[in-house]
């Protein structure tokens, strides 16, 4: 049984990460790459639609050259930008993205096999079905460590999308599992238990760099 008032903190968390975005203006385009490679691995998971990430690749692409972006030039964030590069370079996806009156069927139809099979490779180095998952590990994981994302918010995308119980990355997902309750129901212990989170996600970039 976990201690009353459970929504309360989770809220109170919600808004903080909300007060620490607006706060960081200049890691709007890493934290851009970061909700669109996660929304890649979720679109495995019928999570998230196809036009939908049209739409955060748009953004993205848009703040590619824009003065005072945070680069770090770690391997997510090179595996990340090739991933844009690489979807700049597909003629189908392109025209999509470039429609200004783009429709959601047509952008599922034609978006999704792309996003389904460049993001993973770019990241895994593989675009079979087992790679989406590791992929959106890892983008957690190395998000956090350059500072993109807290590491309670990072600890969130991997439980998150691990609410579909996948086969790969079960030890990091359960060990996430157990530190985002203990997060969210110790205030006063939250320092020592982000340091256990970052700890283990800096496990998971050694793998996966």
């Amino acid at each position: 049984m976990r201690p009353r008032g459970v929504r309360q903190r989770i809220q109170r968390l919600r808004e903080h990460a909300e007060q620490q975005d607006r706060a960081h203006p200049h890691l709007a385009l890493r934290r851009g790459l970061t909700r669109f490679i996660h929304g890649c691995a979720a679109l495995a998971y019928w999570d998230t639609p196809g036009t939908a990430l049209v739409e955060t690749y748009r953004e993205v692409c848009a703040l590619l050259d824009a003065p005072g972006q945070q680069r770090t030039h770690s391997t997510l964030e090179r595996a990340s930008l090739d991933c844009i590069e690489q979807l700049g370079n597909c003629d189908t996806f392109t025209a999509v993205a470039a429609d200004p009156h783009r429709k959601a069927g047509r952008d599922d139809d034609i978006a999704e096999p792309v996003l389904l099979r460049i993001p993973p490779r770019a990241l895994t180095g593989r675009d079979t079905p087992d790679a989406h998952f590791p992929m959106a590990c890892f983008n957690a994981a190395g998000s956090c460590l350059d500072g993109v994302l807290s590491p309670y918010r990072s600890c969130l995308l991997i439980t998150g999308l691990g609410y579909h119980e996948p086969a790969e990355e079960r030890e990091l997902l359960d060990t996430m599992r157990t530190l985002r309750v203990e997060y969210e129901d110790q205030p006063d212990n939250r320092a020592d238990v982000a340091e256990r989170i970052t700890h283990q996600l800096r496990k998971a970039v050694q793998r996966f760099g």
